[in-house]
């Protein structure tokens, strides 16, 4: 039984520290792109204007293509579901979850402060939508993804060099149900920002711009 328990609480403690050290990284990365969204030189800050003007004027003139849209977000969200459930698998990945989870962070950051850069109080509307709940709920699939990647690769870290055996079978069953979930995530979280988010900003865009 008390070995049971401290199991148990061992973990505890380590989703813990990994749910407190995913939230530090989360904020350190938001904050970071927003401040770095704020420093580009003219012509870049150009180029993020009209590339959101864009984007607007497409779903205003109905010209977005909303499949091509679906396509491009699908892809490169399994992509990099897959990558990070692979590298969960290898015992040198943890450094390059990590990187790619605060780049997905950085990027959230930047994009929330490019379209408050451009469009002043109204793009608060803009990025609202945009976020909630699309990209709110990717980040919260990344997270749970990174989260069990870590700790994978923990484990089998901690079986090479501590020579002790795990039950490799159950974690990595385990470990597939996780990809499956962020895979079927993926695809619901993709079909929303592809063709709602677009409608719903259609109707709004006299208040954006």
């Amino acid at each position: 039984m008390k070995k049971v328990i401290h199991t148990v609480k061992s973990k505890i403690k380590l989703d813990k520290n990994l749910i407190i050290f995913l939230l530090v990284l989360l904020l350190v990365g938001l904050i970071s792109g927003s401040i770095f969204s704020t420093i580009l030189n003219s012509s870049d800050e150009l180029l993020v204007n009209e590339h959101l003007n864009t984007f607007l004027t497409n779903i205003e003139n109905n010209t977005l293509d909303y499949f091509n849209a679906f396509k491009s977000n699908f892809i490169t969200n399994i992509l990099q579901v897959i990558l990070i459930w692979l590298l969960g698998i290898s015992v040198i990945g943890l450094p390059i979850i990590i990187f790619i989870y605060f780049s997905k962070t950085f990027i959230l950051g930047f994009t929330i402060g490019c379209i408050l850069n451009t469009f002043k109080l109204r793009g608060i509307l803009f990025a609202t939508i945009y976020i909630f709940p699309f990209e709110v709920i990717n980040v919260i699939i990344t997270a749970i993804l990174v989260m069990y990647s870590i700790s994978f690769s923990i484990k089998m870290i901690y079986s090479v060099f501590k020579k002790k055996t795990v039950d490799f079978k159950f974690m990595i069953n385990k470990y597939l149900i996780i990809l499956f979930i962020c895979l079927f995530s993926n695809l619901i979280n993709s079909i929303y920002s592809s063709y709602v988010i677009p409608n719903i900003l259609k109707n709004l865009i006299s208040f954006i711009r």
